[in-house]
């Protein structure tokens, strides 16, 4: 079966809509924007374009690629403290020549939707934190509405980075898993894989995850999103890690890219906006 994300985030930014009518201020998501990367600048687009589905106000705040560390810094300091500003989003990457971590960590907990700063990370993974990083949000979404019980299962998770291995490798735990990290380190992968009865992957390497590595029935979450260069077409295919058309045919249940996970993703960030706003 086929998870359908267009549809699934569709009905959180109708519900969100309804909370934010109901709150006594108005919501607005900061987003900063650093450097001329389109692709980035399309994510950023969608945010907006689903912020305004939710009835939350959308600005974004664009910074030339050559910014210093400390320059940046400051300036998201300065947006954070914008009481306009309900909550604050870096769009990542940023340029090799930045200092990631010190950057999330000027956004202070409460406007952080994306649980990337050290002090969010830390209430996350002690199990203390108002909200979840939406890449795992938008996971539980799934499985809440595909009835698909996480306790006792048998994982595989691919990548173990900041936004999607690590954060979901950990509530899988949490919730009663048997996790396998798999990485660009692991000798022998394929034990794993082909036991594993949810395979989550966010590497960003196209096909990487093949049909004869997928048991049968197993349940494939894809946050792969790639641009697939020699498709032969004039604008590249997006692609995520798995071999959709092939994978498709073996699992029980699995996200297609694009329009799989990626726009529940982005509902969970707005959901953690108004979660937030309380």
């Amino acid at each position: 079966m086929l998870i359908d994300g267009r549809k699934i985030a569709d009905e959180i930014f109708t519900e969100l809509a309804e909370r934010v009518k109901q709150l006594l201020k108005p919501l607005r998501l900061a987003a900063v924007l650093v450097g001329e990367n389109p692709g980035l600048r399309k994510f950023v687009e969608l945010k907006k374009s689903a912020a305004q589905k939710a009835g939350i106000d959308f600005r974004t705040y664009e910074f030339p690629a050559s910014i210093t560390t400390q320059e940046l810094r400051k300036k998201v300091v300065e947006i954070s403290k914008a009481q306009i500003n309900s909550g604050v989003l870096v769009e990542l990457p940023l340029p090799p020549h930045i200092n990631t971590q010190y950057i999330l960590n000027a956004i202070p907990e409460e406007k952080d939707v994306d649980v990337l700063s050290q002090k969010s990370q830390g209430a996350f993974f002690t199990n203390r934190s108002q909200i979840l990083p939406p890449a795992v949000e938008a996971v539980k979404t799934i499985f809440k509405k595909h009835g698909i019980e996480v306790k006792g299962k048998n994982c595989a998770v691919f990548g173990y980075g900041l936004l999607v291995g690590k954060p979901i490798s950990h509530w899988l735990a949490q919730q009663g898993a048997t996790v396998s990290i798999i990485t660009e380190h692991t000798l022998d992968p394929k034990p794993y894989i082909l036991s594993a009865d949810i395979i989550v992957s966010g590497v960003g390497k196209p096909n990487l995850i093949t049909a004869e590595m997928v048991r049968e029935g197993a349940i494939v979450i894809d946050f792969g999103y790639e641009r697939q260069a020699g498709s032969g077409e004039p604008v590249a295919a997006i692609a995520g890690d798995v071999d959709f058309e092939a994978v498709s045919q073996r699992v029980s249940l699995i996200t297609p890219v694009p329009g799989g996970v990626g726009p529940i993703v982005i509902a969970s960030v707005l959901k953690n906006l108004v979660e937030l706003s309380k």
